[in-house]
């Protein structure tokens, strides 16, 4: 699957807490930047993140609530899965705990979701075979989750 899935699986995690008082986390003041749409604990939020990441799985790092709310979110865990709708199949699933699990475990978490619609082909590097029984114009939808603390 293609880079676009990791990096989005990396903003999420690098989403979810960078703020006022840890931009010195979150990296350089030139590096580059997106937001993404959360819903935390039914909470609709706008979290800003870096985009480029120490490792293919993005690192640990913070994401600043830039609409919605304030402060900035702290990721524990997430997990995630891309299903294709045209025949009703996850194509792959993901699950990845800070600290193996032990990571701010005596902090109060918020539950944050996200998807994202798309076609097969947007997920696949250029020249990548889709998986059997699928075609590169199926309809897919990547899911996310993230546990993470917050802090205002």
């Amino acid at each position: 699957m293609r880079n676009r899935t990791r990096s989005s699986v990396a903003v999420a995690a690098v989403t979810i807490a960078a703020g006022a008082g840890l931009a010195g986390l979150a990296g350089p003041a030139h590096a580059a930047q997106s937001t993404m749409p959360l819903t935390c604990d039914g909470q609709q939020l706008t979290v800003r993140v870096n985009t480029n990441h120490s490792s293919e799985h993005g690192g640990w790092g913070v994401g600043q609530i830039v609409a919605g709310g304030t402060g900035h979110l702290v990721p524990t865990a997430f997990s995630g899965s891309l299903v294709d709708n045209a025949i009703n199949q996850t194509l792959f699933t993901f699950d990845q705990a800070k600290g193996g699990g032990n990571a701010n475990h005596s902090q109060p978490t918020v539950t944050c979701t996200a998807s994202q619609a798309g076609v097969l082909g947007d997920f696949l590097n250029p020249g990548e075979t889709p998986p059997p029984g699928t075609m590169v114009t199926d309809p897919v939808t990547f899911n996310l989750t993230v546990t993470a603390v917050r802090h205002s």
